[in-house]
């Protein structure tokens, strides 16, 4: 009889320890063009996502269950062959209780603790970014209609960035919270760009050294390295490509010459570099008998659209490129994830300013070599 109780009360323990790590999913999709196709539970590995679990949608709803021995992340994703331009897939942490999808104009996960504070953070994120899209639209539609003065590019900058700030902000501020979970620590590895590099090594400085030596997080590390290499007041680091004739060319031909320059990183596909690249040819046309070099370094990767650019553009600079699009070592030199990237060289090659855009790199120009 002893015997049997002690059994008794281990398989009650076992079954009360195994509930107690039970997740369930249940989901809700309002778009009723899913109904009968599927949804996955999708692992992400270092190259695809992998569908781990399969549920079908019906009556608009679905259900997932599981043991979480540990938290983990997955995605949640409807078919996307369904809605292509609609989201469709959600960064989800499985962890024990239950966890309640919406896929509707937007998608919330909520039920859990770190699926509640995750969902709060994604909906001021949102509400961030949507305000930043309005800003941008307003500069676009200014611009393309020729009513975009001096003191509105200014303002207009200003909003941008202090949203940009806030944003960044609030994610750090996310991401040190939860840098001991796996939210955390995906969060910080798929945004660190957005950081300084001072808060990504007060990111990293929170972490354990196993974190630290993942291959994604030493790359991070690598481009910190690089990025306060090239940092405001480090001298230039040198590089050579092929000119537009396919001879060696290096930025030490140019820079620390005694002539303030402008290395101008674009590409030919780049919108956002074609729109800038009037006011460019506007700076180098203005400066370029006091003292003032442009030089382009392209991420092309077609030499004929490369050279097109170059024309159509009316860019009369030394220009360079290895057509080798975003796999280019400067890319990593100059730490760099975006185009257009520009870096001011002052007259010894040491840098003095980055992406200067509009007003702000003729007011520099002006300041640096007068008018």
């Amino acid at each position: 009889m002893k015997k049997f109780s002690i059994l008794l009360i281990t398989a009650i323990v076992l079954i009360s320890c195994q509930s107690n790590k039970n997740y369930k999913i249940t989901g809700t999709v309002t778009d009723s063009a899913y109904e009968g196709k599927n949804v996955y539970v999708q692992e992400m590995t270092a190259n695809e996502m992998v569908a781990v679990d399969t549920a079908v949608i019906t009556n608009g709803a679905f259900t997932f269950e599981g043991l979480a021995d540990s938290t983990v992340l997955r995605f949640i994703a409807l078919d996307e062959t369904v809605n292509p331009q609609k989201p469709s897939r959600v960064l989800t942490v499985l962890e024990p209780g239950n966890i309640d999808i919406k896929f509707d104009s937007t998608i919330t996960v909520t039920g859990s603790k770190l699926n509640n504070d995750y969902n709060t953070f994604r909906k001021e994120e949102e509400k961030i970014s949507k305000e930043m899209r309005a800003v941008s639209q307003k500069y676009r539609e200014l611009a393309s209609a020729g009513l975009m003065t001096d003191s509105v590019d200014v303002e207009l900058n200003e909003q941008f960035d202090k949203m940009s700030e806030d944003l960044s902000t609030k994610t750090a501020d996310f991401i040190k919270t939860n840098i001991q979970n796996p939210l955390g620590k995906f969060l910080f590895m798929t945004s660190a760009e957005m950081f300084k590099p001072e808060t990504q090594r007060e990111i990293l400085a929170l972490t354990d050294d196993a974190y630290k030596a993942e291959a994604n997080i030493q790359r991070i590390v690598k481009r910190l390295d690089n990025a306060e290499k090239v940092a405001i007041g480090q001298k230039f680091v040198d590089f050579t490509m092929k000119d537009t004739k396919g001879n060696d060319v290096s930025l030490s031909d140019y820079a620390g010459k005694g002539k303030v320059v402008l290395i101008d990183f674009w590409a030919s596909w780049c919108g956002p570099c074609v729109a800038e690249m009037p006011n460019v040819v506007a700076a180098y046309n203005n400066y370029k008998n006091k003292g003032f070099e442009v030089v382009g370094v392209s991420l092309d990767k077609e030499e004929e659209k490369w050279l097109a650019g170059i024309k159509e553009l009316q860019m009369t600079w030394p220009q360079m490129s290895d057509l080798l699009f975003w796999e280019t070592p400067v890319v990593e030199l100059y730490a760099f994830r975006g185009i257009p990237h520009t870096v001011l060289l002052d007259k010894d090659g040491t840098i003095i300013a980055k992406d200067l855009r509009g007003a702000e790199l003729h007011n520099k120009l002006n300041e640096l070599l007068g008018k």
